[in-house]
């Protein structure tokens, strides 16, 4: 009963952490203004891969592979904050 309702917390958790991490990549891509070459907008092909990947590891089970999942997309999004922080200063600073 302990390790049914443990599991329960877990996945309740997780999907918590998930729901947090996901609205943070949409945040983040709202920042992509410009075009791809074919001139579609980049924060609307960035929501959509993202999308994608957080679809494709919801049916994912493994305990550890779901912590290595999160723990790289938080990192992913982080580097990336920081990267585009970086060039728009740069950009204010000219």
């Amino acid at each position: 009963m302990a390790s049914k309702s443990a599991s329960k917390w877990l996945h309740s958790t997780s999907l918590r952490e998930f729901q947090s991490l996901y609205r943070e990549v949409l945040r983040t891509c709202r920042a992509f203004h410009h075009c791809d070459p074919h001139g579609s907008p980049w924060n609307a092909r960035l929501k959509s891969e993202a999308r994608k990947e957080f679809e494709q590891g919801r049916s994912e089970t493994d305990p550890l592979v779901i912590a290595r999942m999160f723990v790289v997309g938080r990192e992913s999004v982080q580097q990336i904050q920081v990267k585009f922080n970086q060039a728009d200063k740069a950009i204010e600073e000219r």
